[in-house]
């Protein structure tokens, strides 16, 4: 039979065991209370400062700049960048609206905790200039993205001049549309540094076939219709002749080369 000294002490053993785990719960409520005002202090903190930076092209170009981004921002709030709330700021919006400018192909947006608002736009890069016959002049870029003409800055990349079908917004669906071809012998040309440096112009004729024109020069190279497999073996017999052949002969003995005719590079003299 338990006395009553002991039943005493179990009793001022629950209690502590109580006075602890209710003061634990007193103290996590606190801490919570603590963290949500200061989340809500912090929600109507007003943001100090909005600043976009433009990742540069080559050549530390920018199609966009840094305040034509601010500018619209401001058309896209109901006030003034400079009297927003950290509450009104929704990142993924904001993200949204920049990635809806024409050169944008990504943007990144944070407040840091000096309520700075920190946005970083990767520009989208031009891959091929089309002037076209029918009065079309525009960008695409190495997605295959239509892009308009800057007012900032004029990107050197080859110009595609001639017959250009009239543009098409699915055309990357099929292979064998004239511009995923064009897109094709673009990305061929940007990833071999000798071609790039190269070929300045791609024209196309009536009939579909390709006229490329050198940088350097006043040749014009004679490629014929793109093909996926032949067109890339063709460059390189280009390629060969350039370096091996012309510094024999030089550069301006010749007004053409043609290679179109099987593995051969037919030179004309002028």
């Amino acid at each position: 039979m338990a006395t009553k000294s002991g039943m005493f002490g179990r009793f001022l053993a629950g209690v502590f065991v109580l006075t602890r785990l209710y003061g634990w719960i007193f103290v996590a409520l606190g801490v919570a209370v603590l963290a949500i005002s200061a989340i809500t202090e912090r929600e109507a903190a007003h943001i100090v400062a909005v600043r976009p930076v433009v990742v540069p092209l080559a050549e530390n170009a920018n199609l966009v700049e840094a305040e034509e981004l601010l500018e619209l921002l401001s058309a896209s709030f109901t006030k003034p960048l400079d009297q927003l709330k950290l509450s009104d700021i929704d990142i993924e919006r904001v993200e949204s609206v920049l990635e809806q400018q024409a050169f944008v192909g990504d943007a990144e947006a944070y407040v840091d905790a000096d309520m700075v608002l920190n946005i970083t736009v990767d520009q989208r890069v031009p891959l091929l200039r089309i002037i076209a016959d029918n009065g079309q002049n525009y960008y695409l870029d190495r997605e295959g993205v239509r892009l308009p003409l800057s007012a900032n800055y004029t990107v050197r990349v080859p110009v595609v001049t001639g017959h250009v079908v009239a543009w098409s917004d699915d055309y990357r669906k099929d292979a064998r549309h004239q511009l995923s071809q064009l897109m094709a012998l673009g990305q061929f040309l940007r990833q071999d540094p000798f071609l790039a440096a190269l070929i300045e112009q791609i024209n196309v004729t009536a009939t579909g076939e390709l006229v490329l024109a050198p940088k350097i020069g006043d040749q014009v190279v004679y490629l014929g219709r793109f093909d996926e497999e032949v067109t890339p073996s063709r460059l390189e017999r280009l390629k060969i002749f350039y370096r091996e052949g012309l510094p024999y002969e030089g550069w301006r003995k010749y007004r053409s080369f043609d290679l179109r005719y099987a593995d051969q590079v037919v030179a004309k003299k002028v």
